[in-house]
């Protein structure tokens, strides 16, 4: 037991003592950087620098508060915890444990006591942002949030000491407050301290921003277009506020006017495009794009940007001359190898596509790659392969086990066997009980198999728990009206899922088929028609067009059918329906 205590403390004495004898952690020596100090001439201090006063032995106090501080948490134990990192952060001077002890009582909802333990922190290290900036924060939500100004203003010089933007840093603490007129005040106070700084004013307006407070936010802007004109960020800001708003044309009227006094900057002609491509002009934002390219051969995101929007204009070769140049280059290498792979995809070469796909190992577009792995592998004929990949990666990504379980079942209902289908959904349902979406999933497979049953017991299970999941209450009222007599029960379901979602095109495709059902077909039609103009779907045109067939508009049941083939031209459920009514 003696020999397990001292292998517990002996690495912490270690860490207590190098603290103590003079901390390296950003803004204890005032040199963060490990450089030479300013006596040899290579490094200049930064604008708080505090000498560090070291202790001669490890005190068994201090071992005690930081062990039992760092157990307590370990434990959950917040407050026993917090009194045992301040404890150590008082008696060793150690500004590790007075931010520890600052944080606890952040998830302790202490705000006095992480008032405590910042003042000590900022007092320990002071040119630490993160000290700083907690100060702030913790001051503007206070009594006396005027208080926050003097570490603003110490943000600054200490940001600028390392070539930083400290106003910016500072409305990163402000942009968490809960009073956000104090924040506007403090930041209108520091913006108002530099005035010859436009750096200040735009800080203002970015938290302006993100508080939606837009009047304030042009009204800022403008002030700094006046002061420094030739900014072009603080137009692309001005753009961004207009789009903000939904303003689109305003947001690509700014930047135009502004390029038309330097049409070869890269900033400006950057944020055009992209004002482009979100207003849905492909082709002029790829232009404006290999604009910026030409400007900046070594912006790196214009030719990604480059690369997604020729794929988006369907022309993959280009793409693929974009993505390799970035592939070279060796940057967003997960995302350029994700899209090669779309494009070996879409040119029927699935293999490469794999073999790209694989070349992504982390990031968002991981996940991704290892579902198009699957599906190749399954089209390929290599089912169990690319469900052992399914597996496995339901095992190192637990918290999307029931998405692949959902992954799974499709794929094996594609291309495997019927009968792998309902095990593997009663398997995922053992792993997740009375989860929604597997009984949804399952309840849909079990209506098309004719298990009315299973349907029925699924679906109702999700309704007892959620009686106003639209949905469910759908499914289950088109599937009593579309396999059995039950209309008056598929009725009160599909009524009180309009009643939830009266513009839902499924919904009002399931009112309409059932009134077809009962024989009411102008009322069928109605409905159907109102569905088809929403969405021009599949399974709604079948069912709109079998109406209107029925009634004896059969040309205009050929124009729906015909319409439907020309945005789908393998649409299963037009051509069933159109051979069954046809023969």
């Amino acid at each position: 037991m003696r020999v397990l205590i001292l292998r517990l403390i002996f690495p912490l004495c270690l860490v207590l003592l190098a603290g103590c004898a003079g901390m390296t952690k950003e803004g204890d020596s005032g040199n963060d950087t490990g450089a030479p100090s300013e006596s040899k001439g290579e490094a200049s201090p930064l604008p708080f620098e505090r000498p560090s006063a070291p202790i001669s032995e490890l005190n068994s106090d201090v071992v005690f508060s930081a062990l039992m501080g760092e157990v307590a948490l370990q434990r959950g134990e917040l407050d026993l915890a917090y009194r045992n990192l301040m404890q150590a952060a008082l008696l060793a001077g150690d500004p590790n444990a007075a931010e520890r002890a600052a944080r606890t009582a952040m998830l302790m909802n202490r705000h006095d006591l992480a008032q405590r333990a910042v003042d000590r922190w900022v007092e320990l290290a002071p040119n630490d942002l993160g000290g700083r900036q907690l100060e702030v924060l913790l001051l503007s939500n206070g009594q006396e949030p005027e208080r926050a100004l003097p570490h603003m203003e110490a943000m600054v010089a200490i940001s600028e000491a390392r070539g930083e933007d400290g106003f910016i840093a500072s409305m990163a603490a402000l942009s968490k407050s809960e009073n956000h007129q104090a924040a506007i005040v403090l930041m209108s106070r520091l913006a108002a301290a530099h005035p010859d700084d436009p750096r200040s004013g735009y800080a203002l307006v970015l938290m302006a921003v993100i508080w939606k407070d837009y009047a304030t936010a042009e009204q800022e802007i403008g002030r700094v277009i006046a002061q420094r004109p030739d900014w072009s960020k603080a137009y692309v800001l001005l753009s961004r506020i207009h789009m903000a708003k939904g303003d689109k044309e305003g947001a690509r009227r700014v930047l135009e006017e502004a390029l038309r006094r330097n049409p070869s900057d890269p900033v400006l002609n950057s944020a055009l495009a992209k004002v482009l491509v979100e207003s849905d002009e492909y082709e002029e934002g790829y232009r404006r794009f290999l604009k910026v390219a030409k400007l900046s051969p070594q912006d790196n995101d214009a030719l990604f940007s480059l690369g997604v929007l020729a794929l988006q204009l369907k022309r993959p070769e280009k793409a693929r001359v974009h993505f390799q140049l970035l592939w070279k280059r060796g940057k967003r290498l997960d995302e350029t190898a994700y899209y090669m792979g779309l494009i070996e995809e879409q040119e029927g070469h699935p293999e490469k596509a794999i073999q790209w796909y694989r070349k992504v190992s982390k990031g968002d577009r991981y996940f991704g790659s290892r579902i198009r792995i699957a599906e190749l592998l399954a089209a390929g004929g290599r089912l169990q392969e690319a469900r052992d990949g399914l597996q496995g990666l339901r095992i190192h990504m637990q918290n999307r086990s029931v998405q692949l379980f959902l992954i799974e079942a499709e794929i094996v209902r594609d291309y495997g066997s019927a009968a792998d289908v309902m095990p593997l959904y009663n398997k995922a349902l053992k792993a997740h009980p009375e989860n929604e979406e597997l009984l949804y999933a399952r309840g849909l497979y079990a209506a098309e198999i004719g298990r009315l049953d299973i349907l029925e017991s699924d679906l109702r299970k999700i309704i007892e728990r959620n009686p106003k999941n639209a949905d469910a209450l759908n499914a289950l009222g088109y599937t009593l009206a579309d396999q059995s007599d039950r209309y008056a029960e598929a009725q009160s379901l599909i009524q009180r899922a309009l009643a939830i979602k009266p513009d839902s095109p499924a919904i009002l495709d399931s009112m309409g088929w059932l009134q077809f059902r009962l024989g009411n077909y102008d009322q069928a039609s109605a409905y159907l028609n109102r569905a088809f103009s929403l969405l021009p779907d599949s399974e709604i045109a079948a069912h709109l067009g079998e109406v209107l067939w029925v009634k004896g508009e059969k040309q205009q049941a050929r124009q729906v059918w015909q319409k439907m083939l020309d945005i789908d031209p393998d649409s299963r459920h037009v051509k069933e329906t159109m051979k069954r009514l046809m023969k």
